[in-house]
């Protein structure tokens, strides 16, 4: 089950680059909630309109000691991200720890929850 996981995560990240809204509509689940290393959420609705006008520009993502278990339905995702990302016209390396949530539902996996927390440099 964790190579199915992986795998999401892989096409996730890929549509966040790719701004590919139609791949990440049926990734992300309807009641989303997307905390930023700012402590703003949103929703997938408000996490889409951001994506699509540009606010976020996703460049390139690396992931490193990724860790994944599975749950009756669950999984949790933890691991170390940089993240190069134009956000209010200002490139950024986000170095974080993360953790999100997918569930498995009539729709199949779905990217629930996501929260991360910055690493001082």
């Amino acid at each position: 089950m964790t190579e199915v996981i992986q795998e999401l995560e892989n096409r996730r990240w890929q549509a966040m680059i790719d701004v590919d809204l139609s791949t990440l509509n049926v990734l992300l689940h309807p009641n989303l909630r997307y905390t930023h290393s700012t402590a703003a959420v949103d929703s997938k609705e408000s996490y889409m309109q951001a994506l699509e006008k540009g606010v976020f520009d996703y460049r390139e993502v690396d992931n490193t000691d990724v860790e994944i278990q599975t749950f009756d339905g669950l999984a949790l995702v933890n691991g170390t991200a940089e993240i190069k990302v134009v956000a209010r016209e200002k490139e950024f390396l986000l170095r974080s720890r993360y953790t999100c949530v997918w569930v498995e539902g009539s729709e199949g996996w779905q990217f629930l929850a996501w929260h991360n927390t910055p690493i001082a440099s």
